[in-house]
Order: C-alpha cells, then structure tokens, then sequence
C-alpha cells in the first residue's frame, strides 16, 4: 500500500473511531497511533492521560499517554500533534522541539510535586503525576513519543539522547512515513538494527552453525557483556521476543543468582550460564583473514535469555558493577522476514522448553486465534439498519492482517473488502481478551492494560482448551461478538454523559460490564443476558442502555473515591478490593429488562448443542486433513518412522489405513490418531507440512 493510501485509511480510521466513542479527533488519533505502537511492539501497554496546562514559570504542559514497562523500568510518555490534512503536512525540527518541551515539562512539574498540587484528585494526570514521582528513583529511562500524522521534514536527522528531570532519556518521533513503513514491513515492527563493527574493531568473532539455506542460517558467536547490557539499556524490552517480554514482565526480572556470579565470580560467568537465544531477520557477516565476523543484524530478538540480558543492564546500572572480562554466548538464527512471524514464536517456544515458562505464556500463537479467526472469515454477521448485505467481524490473529489483506487489491475489490469487513467492527487479541475477562467478573484485571490483562486470560482460555476444545465454537464466537458490541456501545455511552469529565473511561466500562453481568445473575431470577439477541440485532436495545448507563454512574463514583491512603485512582482500579465495593453497590435492574434476559436452562442447552455441532466438526476437518495430504505423504512417514524407530505396531496398522486412501478411509478417531502421529514426527525431524 503506498504512503498516500496509507495516509487516507489512517485519516479514516480515526475519523471512524471519533465517531463511534464520542472522542475528539485528537484523542482517537492519539488512541490509533498507540494502538499501532502497541501492535509493532513498540510498547507493551499505554493508558490514555490527556492532560494541557501550565507550569512553573508558565511552562506549557501538555501529554496525551503514559506507558510503564515493568520488564526493563522505563516510562514512555506521548503527545499527539493531530493536523487532520487532506494531503500529507510537514513537520519541521522547530516544531518538534517545542513539543518535546512540552513533555519534558511535564515530567519536571510531576517529579517536583508542583503538579499534584495544583491539579484535582479525580483527573488522570493525578494519578500518572502521583506514581510518576514514586518511580523517578527507580527509573532506568524516559522515552519521549512526538506522534503525528504529518511527515517530518528532511532536515530532522537524529534526534540526541539526554536528561529529563535526572533520567536518562530519548526522543522518538512517529510521523505517518514511519507507521506507513511499520505497517509495511515484513516482520510487522520497526526494525531494530545493531552495529556491531562500530561496538568491537572488525565485528564480532563467529561460527557458521547451519548448513546455509536461502530461509535459514544460524551463527555462534561470544558476546562482551558490555556490548549486551549496552543494547538493553539502549532498547529496553524491544529487544525481547514477544513471548519472553510478557513472561518477564510477571516474573522477577533479577536473577538472584545471576547477579550474584555477576559480583563476586565475573570470571566464571561464562561458564555458568547458558548464554542466550536470539533471532534477526537478516545478519551481515564478513571473512576477515580467513574468519568470519558478525558486523550487523536487523531486528535483532532474544528469544531465551532475557532474564541474563536484564541481570547484566540492572548489575551495570544499579550495583555498578565492572562488566568488563564478562562474556555471553549468543546462538542467532536468522530467518527470512516473510517467514519470521511463523518461525520465531517457534523457536521461542522451543528455546523455552526447558525453563519454567508455561503454554500460557504462549498462548498468542495457540491454535485457539486459529479457530477464531477460521470463524471470523466464514460467520456472517446479520444485516443491520436496512443495510442489504451481511458483515464478517474480522478478528485479527497476527498484527496487521486487516490492512495487508487490502494491500494487493484494487480499489474496486479493497472498496467490497471494507464492505463485508467494516473497520468498525475489527477485533484484536488484547480486544477479545478485555471483553472476555470483563464478562468473567474480572474488571480489576482488564484495569491492569491490554498486555497483562490478555496474560490473565490466557491462563484461563489454555486450561479450558485443553479441557474441552469443542466449546470454542460457532455459538462462542456468536457470543463473543456480542460482547464486543455490548462493551463498545458502553465506551459510546459513558462518553456521552454529562457526568462524564473525560478520564479513566476504560475503568468504567469495564467495571460496569462486570456489574451488569453479576446484577443479572443475582436479579434475574435464573436468568442472564441474551447475547444471541444482541447478535441477532447487532446492536443494544435502549432498555439495556438504560441499564448500563445506571451501572456506569454508580461505578465511577467508587473509582474515583479511593480509601484513605490510596490517592492513585488508575492502582485502584487494579485492586480486588476495588471491584468488590462495585460488587457490593445496590442497583435495581430496570423493570423492562426481562426481555434482554435468558434462561440459564435455555443458555446451557444451546451452548452444549453447540459443543456437539463442533466435535462432529472437529473429526469432519481431520479427516478433510490426513485425505489432503494424500497416501504419498503417510507413505513417507511410515517408513521414514520406522526407519527411526518411532512408529509403534498399533500405530502402523493406522498408518496403513492411510497409505491405502482412496480405497480406505480413516474413521475419526484414526484421523485423530494419525494427525497425533505427524505431530510427533516433526519433532522429530520429518519435514514440516503446514496444517493451514
């Protein structure tokens, strides 16, 4: 897609957003922006703090987000700079300056206490301000975020480092070319590139560790513990591998042990530790006198070893500890960028296996967004408001697949495309996770951010996988859907009130979704709400909008009233003990309700004819499977098998079912059988055939 189509959907994207929640501009492109942040793994979570006003002296102060990463310490802190221009404005250095200053103050009047002081309790910049001076001793670097969605001008070259308020800090500028590029780019993120040759004369020493392919190569090298803490201190956690950033970031980041080789025995840290784990999708590597030495890699990630890289950053940092003398041993596999968002979650689950890190750490690439999206692509959505055609909600399972499955086509087919998938009704991983919890009765979790919020429900949604895949169903995802419409028709809601000042909206509706779902449970006499029907609708009737708007009311009044000693509104959230005195409100539900309501009885019949409709579809699409890959391939890996060893004799005489198709066909449970047997042959080693 290029810049200027890129620019147009980017412009509609926000205009639809501002539409539909009652925004700003301003503040839907701030939220659009962090949300493709977010989704390039530029940051791991944000919470919306606009805030304008003046400070010392008359100081100008202005922020629109915050973002703490409890994985490596630091704080991004963004403003928005909103030109709404029909073509692509231009910003110049001049002006990104000023608006650096205009954070930079902020920081200062927070650290100072002046901010606190001067603003009310209840706004979210308290809040941010208040935990902002807390952390201040314990933060390793600000990153300041100037987002626009006009381009920079070609006089802006680098932008240096420096301090704000005492820490260490850099500046980041996201004009439309760089979410255009982001968004472009094969492995979905802004690429992170390291010069080694510019770290050690010549590049780092290495070994070729693979047999070289066109999609696979594979180096060992040693690493100077300074070269990698450096990098740490530099990047933060964007050096960290999706799935070993989310594990990090609930777990103690400082191994004891590691810091304690690090103090007292740096010679033989080395020795001790395992060294780490790292992909790139491409790595530049040159023979200097007959060896060979590592000079460059882009997008550098480290897939096993966080825990060593962060050791190494705090042990420098903190203890100032001499890292000199201390060396890593680096595994880096390099994998073609069109092929890294597959391979990489792979080798980092494997990389892994070994470490206490649970299937719920890695649940982003679980079979579970398969079936949702399989669902999201082929369930049509009933038509609303006179409309003639039916919609898809489109559930996007990796970064980006709404815009790249637009890039190739005409305007013709892009202009059907958006048709049948609104943008309106795109739903993320993190989405379906806020939606889910708060339906689970667990509001304080969504309160945490989108990235430990979607951890939580992970936990949740493996262990029910592997208990019952077959209630992941049509009906489930039917519900779900309807739950996002619900959820979104609150955002609308609240924004709307009067008694609605602008801050901690995503409190509130989490908060209020839960309530509504405990008040009909425990006033419905036996009954729940009717989410079929919100389906069938596609919409919420003003009844239940009366409702929620009731719940929604009540609820702020509990958020922004901590107890004594808690001034921090957005930690309060967060707490048990918040989400249990909303519990506790009494709030009648309104007499018309009944309609939006269902019987427990009528429910659990329909979502257990529903887990019978998927098990017979289950067995239907492995059979469609094992007949697919055709009797040539089993006939491979039956003698490939026992040529290794592997096949049992009951698992041969499965095999041989197989080998004879078409004249034999598998029964289910052969098919189960046999799709089990493939499994475990590639892991062995038999070649990978994609089951997509």
């Amino acid at each position: 897609m290029v810049i200027e189509d890129f620019t147009k959907e980017f412009h509609e994207r926000v205009l639809a957003t501002a539409a539909t929640d009652g925004n700003f501009s301003r503040s839907a492109f701030s939220e659009a922006s962090l949300l493709f942040l977010e989704e390039a793994g530029q940051i791991a979570d944000f919470t919306p703090c606009y805030f304008k006003g003046n400070g010392f002296k008359g100081r100008s102060l202005e922020i629109d987000a915050y973002s703490f990463d409890e994985v490596d310490d630091s704080l991004s802190i963004f403003l928005a700079d909103y030109h709404r221009f029909e073509g692509i404005d231009r910003i110049t250095r001049s002006d990104a300056t000023k608006l650096f200053a205009k954070l930079s103050a902020f920081v200062d009047e927070a650290n100072s206490g002046r901010l606190t002081g001067s603003i009310e309790d209840s706004h979210p910049a308290f809040s941010f301000a208040l935990e902002l001076r807390q952390r201040k001793a314990s933060l390793t670097r600000l990153r300041l975020y100037l987002l626009t969605d006009a381009a920079m001008s070609d006089l802006i070259k680098d932008l240096p480092e420096g301090m704000v308020s005492g820490v260490p800090a850099d500046f980041h500028i996201w004009d439309i070319a760089r979410f255009h590029r982001s968004i472009e780019s094969p492995v979905g993120r802004d690429e992170l590139e390291i010069d080694f040759a510019n770290m050690v004369p010549g590049g780092l020493p290495c070994l070729a560790a693979s047999v070289e392919s066109n999609d696979y190569r594979a180096y060992l090298c040693v690493v100077p513990a300074t070269i990698l803490a450096g990098a740490y201190e530099k990047f933060g956690s964007r050096l960290l591998e999706g799935n070993v950033r989310a594990f990090l970031s609930t777990k103690v980041k400082v191994n004891k042990n590691i810091r304690k080789t690090i103090l007292t025995e740096p010679e033989m840290f080395f020795a001790y530790n395992n060294g780490i784990a790292c992909t790139a999708s491409s790595a530049t590597v040159i023979r200097d006198a007959g060896a060979l030495r590592l000079t460059h890699v882009k997008d550098l990630q480290i897939v096993n070893g966080g825990q060593t890289t962060a050791s190494l950053a705090n042990a420098h940092r903190l203890d100032k500890a001499n890292l000199d003398g201390i060396f890593v041993q680096m595994k880096l596999s390099v994998v073609l960028p069109e092929k890294s968002g597959d391979v990489i979650p792979s080798i980092s689950v494997c990389a892994n296996s070994q470490n206490k890190v649970s299937d719920a750490d890695f649940f982003s690439n679980h079979e579970f967004h398969r079936r949702i999206e399989s669902f999201s692509r082929r369930i049509w959505a009933p038509a609303v408001a006179g409309a003639q055609h039916e919609t898809h909600w489109f559930y996007e399972r990796a970064r980006g697949q709404f815009l790249n499955e637009q890039s190739t086509l005409s305007k013709r087919d892009r202009d059907r495309f958006l048709l049948q998938n609104p943008r309106k009704q795109l739903v993320t991983k993190t989405d379906l996770a806020k939606y889910e919890n708060a339906w689970r009765l667990l509001p304080n979790k969504v309160s945490l951010g989108a990235q430990k919020n979607f951890t939580a429900f992970s936990d949740f949604a493996t262990s029910e996988w592997e208990r019952s895949p077959d209630q992941f169903n049509e009906e489930y995802f039917r519900d779900l859907v309807a739950k996002a419409i619900l959820y979104r028709r609150t955002e609308e809601l609240v924004s709307d009130q009067p008694w609605y000042d602008g801050g901690f909206r995503a409190n509130i509706v989490a908060y209020t979704i839960s309530k509504l779902v405990s008040l009909t449970r425990g006033q419905g006499h036996g009954q729940k709400v009717d989410l079929q029907r919100i389906w069938q609708r596609q919409s919420v009737s003003d009844v239940l909008a009366i409702q929620l708007m009731r719940i929604a009311e009540r609820v702020l009044r509990v958020i922004v009233d901590p107890p004594a000693g808690m001034k921090n509104v957005t930690e309060w959230c967060k707490k048990e003990l918040c989400w249990q005195r909303v519990l506790d409100l009494k709030i009648d539900l309104v007499p018309e309700i009944d309609k939006d309501l269902v019987l427990r009885e009528e429910e659990s019949a329909r979502k257990k004819s529903s887990r019978g409709e998927q098990k017979v579809l289950n067995g239907i699409e492995r059979q469609t499977l094992t007949f697919a890959l055709g009797a040539d391939y089993w006939k491979k890996l039956d003698a490939w098998g026992r040529q290794k060893g592997l096949i049992t004799p009951d698992e041969m005489s499965i095999l041989k079912v197989a080998c004879a198709m078409p004249s034999k066909l598998p029964t289910d449970k052969q098919a189960w059988r046999l799709i089990e047997i493939k499994l475990r042959a590639e892991e062995e080693g038999f070649p990978v055939v994609d089951m997509q």
